[in-house]
């Protein structure tokens, strides 16, 4: 059965499209803070090692404590670390890039490092680096132990992941770990 004309003008006249428009609204406002996070956001991308091996060249240093002026006087266990990487990582790696530590059989302590040396030995790269802890708490490193290197090599945003894996964006600029040129 046909509705009548006068029936189908006035639901057409009480139709209110708020509800439509609002989330019109939302959805805008959501797509676009999604491209902000997409063509922002940061991701930190890693080198991990494949092997590390804990040496006994240990020092101790004394240093003022942050934020407390000088009232305090920290002593700073400081520890060198190899870590063997592949040959590939040898790219990325420079020396003054921060490290974080996992030994094993501990995979709640993550111990922060610095690399001070990188080398390539027989087709491996050997990379040398330096952790600090504070020297009050209980010593984690046990001569010989193993466990994990991880270094932050670079800061991609997800976009850049996207323009990678689509095989767009496969050229890289180096990495540089101080602001001078390298010619």
């Amino acid at each position: 059965m046909a509705t009548p004309f006068s029936h189908t003008t006035r639901s057409l006249q009480n139709n209110n499209d708020f509800l439509s428009q609002a989330g019109l609204l939302v959805a805008i406002l959501f797509a676009i803070m999604w491209g902000y996070w997409f063509l922002t956001a940061k991701i930190t991308s890693y080198e991990v090692s494949q092997e590390l091996y804990v040496t006994d060249k240990e020092k101790f240093f004394r240093q003022f404590s942050q934020g407390e002026g000088a009232k305090r006087v920290q002593t700073i266990r400081n520890r060198l670390i190899i870590a063997q990487f592949p040959q590939t990582a040898l790219d990325n790696i420079q020396i003054g890039q921060d490290a974080l530590i996992r030994l094993d059989g501990d995979d709640k302590l993550t111990i922060p490092a610095t690399v001070i040396n990188v080398r390539q030995t027989a087709g491996k790269a050997i990379v040398e680096l330096r952790a600090e802890i504070d020297a009050t708490l209980p010593n984690p490193f046990e001569e010989g132990k193993g466990g994990k290197v991880r270094i932050e090599v670079e800061y991609v945003t997800p976009a850049i992941l996207v323009l990678r894996a689509s095989g767009m964006f496969t050229k890289t600029p180096s990495l540089s770990a101080s602001p001078q040129r390298r010619d």
